[in-house]
């Protein structure tokens, strides 16, 4: 699988024949080709224990935002609909979880979402969870509750025909009207201590940067919610990296469900090794800043460049390999007291 991670890399693209030409230079293009197929249709993935080494590249000491959202992705003439948590130190983002769904471009339930971050609750303990955050999808009554009755703090934007409020007809215009809402509220209108869909929280109504109404409803004060859900940006930038930034996955022959979870493991393997490296170089020596105040190249192309110049440098690769093993091994060690032994052990 590591072997298969690395020829990800080197390929930057998830269509066999390609990566298959990266993967075992002493034999024929074709028996690599046959390995990987072998390997997506009879290789098991234990999932947990996936999520357990993405976990351990954390500092064990910091707080994670927990990012949830559904996607559609089109593998080449199929769709599919993926349901994902992303962690977040708000440096490093990456995936976490991540299950493929059945029904057809429909959004997720709340079983969907309750089932998911139960999983994160088996090797997060709630009190390193700083924020759960998501878009206008995930609502309702059971959900908001969940999150309430686990001590999860939380933030999600709500639709804008949403029952959020019972206000005056002339609140309500203005609040609808988002052009109005800008001009008379520029910094947003809050309100304290609300019902929506019956969980009592803060709610947030103002504008985005692009003038478009936005609802927020979390158990932050009312005027720090924009920032907070500001954070929710980064599972955008990773399905980027997924797609055409990064390993190309949209454009994978593959049509089963079970078979695409595996190859989104595998990218999100050589996303966060990526990542990880990208974040060390940049302590190394600090990438440059643009006029415009971005970086010339985020953490995850400048850790992309780095290793694939690196496959000419082995010794050198080998090293920087070591140092991230180690510091999982080091985080690993932090959480002997929360896992169970059987997991610590299987690792």
């Amino acid at each position: 699988m590591f072997l298969y991670v690395l020829a990800l890399i080197k390929s930057r693209s998830v269509q066999f024949c390609e990566t298959a030409t990266h993967l075992n230079s002493e034999v024929k293009d074709e028996s690599n080709e046959n390995r990987i197929q072998d390997f997506f249709r009879t290789t098991i993935i234990d999932y947990k224990e996936l999520a357990l080494l993405f976990y351990c590249t954390f500092p064990c000491h910091q707080k994670l935002d927990i990012i949830i959202d559904r996607t559609e992705w089109d593998f080449g003439k199929s769709q599919h609909n993926i349901l994902m948590i992303i962690i977040s130190n708000r440096t490093v983002a990456i995936p976490f979880y991540w299950e493929m769904l059945d029904n057809k471009s429909g959004n997720s339930n709340t079983s969907n979402r309750i089932e998911l971050v139960q999983k994160c609750l088996s090797l997060i303990p709630a009190s390193r969870i700083s924020v759960v955050l998501g878009d206008r999808e995930f609502i309702g009554h059971d959900w908001f509750k969940y999150l309430k009755d686990n001590n999860i703090q939380f933030c999600f934007r709500i639709p804008k025909n949403h029952h959020i409020m019972y206000l005056d007809e002339d609140m309500n215009e203005q609040i609808h009207l988002a052009s109005n809402l800008q001009t008379q509220y520029p910094k947003g209108i809050i309100f304290k201590d609300y019902f929506v869909d019956g969980i009592c929280g803060n709610v947030y109504v103002g504008t985005d940067k692009s003038g478009e109404l936005l609802f927020l409803f979390g158990t932050f004060a009312p005027k720090t919610l924009p920032k907070y859900y500001e954070r929710r940006w980064t599972i955008e930038t990773i399905f980027q990296d997924f797609k055409g930034r990064g390993f190309n996955l949209e454009n994978t022959h593959l049509r089963d469900a079970q078979k695409l979870k595996k190859l989104i493991a595998c990218v999100s393997l050589a996303y966060n090794l990526c990542k990880n490296i990208g974040v060390y170089k940049h302590k190394k020596k600090r990438i440059l800043i643009k006029k415009h105040g971005r970086k010339k190249n985020s953490f995850f192309r400048t850790g992309l460049n780095y290793i694939r110049n690196l496959f000419k440098k082995k010794e050198e690769l080998c090293r920087i390999l070591t140092i991230i093993f180690r510091t999982i091994t080091i985080n690993l060690a932090c959480l002997t007291p929360f896992l169970s032994k059987q997991v610590i052990l299987r690792v």
